[in-house]
């Protein structure tokens, strides 16, 4: 199955702010709140009440720190993960330190554009290792061929750059796979320039120095981390996000509150068809959409290239 990798997450986001629109006693509240950055050395967490209180670093539109109240935090920050769960021990003694360190993994791609009759039907993969699952090679929504991703482990958290190297391995494999030769280059004047390169990049993923996910829940703190969700995330977030939920409820809610509450289900508006979608995008000519009411930033590199293939 191939799925766009940011309509994907913007579904959910989109859901959570009707649901939370639905929660808060009919008041227009987002519940959404983004770019804020926690600082945690500075946060504390009331045991009698069961109450955190995060303080964030101020922005240039605040005159004050700014200081929210929550009954629980998801530990969800990726490849920073065990760092966040290391800060959130020093502040709390309920919470124990990470038995777990991140160990960032890249993975570089390089995205083709190729005639109707060349496009993969299906995913092609070569034989999985107990360390990497290979380079796969596949079609996007958008009628363009990756070819990805490798799997190098590395010390940095952020470092991203393409690496020239990487980029050869990766065009010889989509030639092997084509039975056509495939360059590795966008700039003209390489011996290795292809033309039909739509683009390349990095992602990293947040590996740790476990195999499986890092699901830890410190009941006495409502403080839960999610760490080491890698791409298989993706197909499984339903059911880990449906697991996070009913591990917190058993810290944060009391046998009455459990009885007395009778949860709504609410059917979540559709996104907007990913045509009118992708008009928006250029009419807007700033890499952002609006869905709902809320401006949104198209992250995803597939994403902009896909749409920015469709003019």
């Amino acid at each position: 199955i191939v799925v766009d990798p940011w309509l994907f997450p913007l579904a959910l986001a989109t859901h959570a702010r009707e649901l939370g629109k639905q929660s808060i006693h009919g008041q227009n509240i987002d519940v959404i709140q983004t770019g804020r950055e926690v600082v945690m050395d500075s946060s504390s967490f009331n045991t009698e009440e069961g109450i955190w209180n995060l303080v964030t670093r101020r922005c240039e539109k605040d005159s004050e720190d700014v200081v929210f109240q929550t009954k629980s935090i998801i530990n969800s920050v990726g490849v920073n993960s065990d760092l966040m769960q290391k800060s959130a021990s020093s502040v709390v003694r309920n919470i124990n330190p990470p038995t777990f360190a991140a160990r960032p993994r890249r993975g570089q791609y390089i995205v083709y554009s190729a005639p109707q009759n060349e496009f993969p039907t299906r995913p092609i993969q070569p034989v999985p290792t107990d360390r990497t699952k290979g380079i796969f090679v596949y079609s996007t929504l958008y009628n363009q061929i990756v070819v990805g991703p490798t799997a190098k482990d590395q010390s940095s958290r952020t470092d991203d750059e393409i690496e020239r190297s990487v980029a050869k391995e990766l065009a010889a494999h989509a030639t092997r796979v084509f039975d056509r030769t495939m360059g590795s280059s966008i700039i003209q004047s390489d011996t290795d320039f292809d033309p039909t390169i739509v683009g390349e990049y990095v992602g990293i993923r947040p590996g740790t120095s476990k195999r499986d996910y890092q699901i830890q829940l410190h009941c006495h703190a409502n403080f839960i981390t999610v760490g080491g969700i890698r791409s298989t995330g993706l197909s499984a977030s339903l059911g880990i996000g449906r697991h996070v939920v009913q591990s917190l409820l058993c810290s944060i809610v009391s046998r009455s509150e459990k009885e007395s509450t009778s949860v709504q289900q609410a059917s979540p508006t559709p996104l907007p068809d990913v045509e009118s979608l992708v008009e928006q995008y250029h009419s807007r000519g700033d890499g952002t959409v609006n869905v709902a009411g809320h401006d949104y930033r198209v992250t995803h590199p597939l994403t902009r290239m896909g749409w920015d293939a469709r003019t």
